[in-house]
């Protein structure tokens, strides 16, 4: 029996004591968002219960999910015998047709709970289900009476000009309109709107706002980015950082380094992934802080659908919300490849003892960009022991596998005293200054000193 089934309830797991039809909601849930397992015979506690009359329990089971959830999950059923005890596990499968519903509802996983999606999550799972977004959806107009997306009046004056100079693309015509993907059936879609030259979504602001210290107290500037293209916002959220970040030199050795208080290029791929990335049916603006020890910015959405939060930390796996936005900001190199973002902000922070941080909620994602007040910092020093950079966690962690050999993540969490998405932060950490390496994949994951 995989040992995994057996350390605890979690997204991914979930135990009943016996078959109940509160069962179904999970199968929905799973069906929904990610693969996961049903464990009957182990109460709540992860005590062992077992099952008995194991095939009459099966087809109760089989007979309640085709009768009760729309339209029909994929599912296997196997059972295994633990300590003299016999468990029915319940594997369910992420579908593509989704929202699968139980009683018309639909059912996601939060932590070890399963709870009803609220509307707009509700929506998002009927796009998916039609393989859609939000983005490539018919362009109807937002509010600006004057430029109604249905006259398709829009105008794209900056993009001719960065796929001029990028590309060597002199006209936007109406195939390469079609080709790269912000028209069809012969009409403008919303992520045509967001590129226009007057922008008329309404959910695709982004307030601009800097503090005179590290509080919310006492604002000193602010801007806010409303019905202009995405490309303007990405230029203006440039700006505001020049205008508000500090910029110097050191001397090091016999070279000039020029040193910044928050990492240039960490901060344009923050701001690029928020752009790219954000909810835009979300009816909420993106938002820029500026704080007197730290940049934080806000990104309307949680994580698509298909991308887990340990898969979003790694900066490994690209699930794009907005593919065809992606795709342009792709080509006009303002992004360098997909899914490579969180890497490079915490490459850029490797020698800063102050770690950039990502918060992933339900209804957003918050990344926080550190002042770097050192110049030594900033500059690097190649000669420091990598060790004596560690912070208190990380050296516990990297004691402890140099201890065991190897570990697995939930091992490490319970070695931290942490959760998972600290551990996680900690294990990356630690993977991109060469520490450790993960060997295995999947439930085999597990870490070793890198030699």
């Amino acid at each position: 029996m995989d040992d995994k089934l057996l350390q605890g309830e979690s997204k991914f797991i979930e135990y009943k004591q016996s078959y109940t039809k509160t069962l179904l909601k999970t199968v929905s849930a799973f069906s929904n968002y990610h693969d996961g397992y049903i464990v009957i015979g182990l109460n709540d506690a992860g005590e062992l219960i077992g099952v008995e009359g194991q095939e009459e329990t099966r087809l109760s089971i089989e007979n309640a999910i085709n009768d009760s959830i729309e339209p029909k999950p994929f599912y296997e059923f196997y059972s295994e015998a633990y300590e003299g005890k016999s468990l029915v596990i319940l594997k369910v499968y992420k579908g593509d047709y989704t929202p699968y519903t139980f009683n018309q509802k639909a059912y996601k996983r939060m932590d070890t709970a399963t709870v009803q999606v609220d509307k707009h999550a509700y929506e998002e799972l009927i796009l998916q289900g039609r393989n859609i977004s939000f983005e490539e959806l018919p362009c109807e107009d937002q509010s600006l009476e004057e430029l109604p997306c249905e006259d398709q009046s829009l105008e794209f004056k900056l993009l001719e000009s960065k796929l001029r100079h990028t590309l060597n693309i002199h006209e936007l015509s109406d195939d390469l309109l079609i080709t790269m993907g912000l028209k069809g059936s012969g009409k403008y879609n919303n992520v045509a709107a967001l590129f226009a030259d007057e922008n008329p979504i309404d959910s695709s602001g982004i307030q601009l706002i800097a503090y005179t210290d590290d509080s919310v107290l006492k604002i000193k500037d602010r801007h806010v980015l409303k019905h202009i293209s995405v490309l303007k916002q990405y230029e203006d959220c440039i700006d505001f950082y020049r205008k508000h970040i500090n910029i110097g030199e050191v001397i090091d050795g016999p070279y000039r380094k020029t040193i910044e208080e928050v990492p240039l290029v960490a901060y344009r791929e923050a701001i690029a992934n928020a752009i790219v990335h954000r909810d835009y049916s979300r009816k909420i603006a993106a938002r820029i802080e500026v704080f007197s020890d730290r940049i934080e910015i806000l990104s309307p959405g949680s994580l698509p659908i298909g991308l887990s939060e340990e898969e979003y930390y790694e900066g490994r796996i690209s699930v794009s919300r907005n593919r065809v936005l992606a795709d342009i900001f792709l080509r006009l190199k303002i992004i360098e490849k997909l899914a490579t973002g969180v890497r490079r902000i915490k490459e850029y922070y490797r020698n800063s003892d102050r770690k950039p941080k990502f918060i992933v909620s339900e209804n957003s994602i918050l990344v926080i960009l550190p002042k770097i007040r050192s110049a030594k910092n900033i500059a690097g020093q190649a000669d420091l022991n990598r060790l004596d950079r560690l912070t208190k966690k990380e050296r516990q962690l990297y004691e402890a596998i140099k201890a065991q050999g190897t570990m697995r993540r939930v091992e490490i969490e319970k070695e931290l005293g942490l959760k998972k998405t600290q551990t996680i932060e900690i294990i990356n950490n630690l993977r991109n200054i060469n520490l450790i390496a993960q060997i295995g994949n999947g439930r085999a994951t597990k870490y070793i000193l890198k030699p």
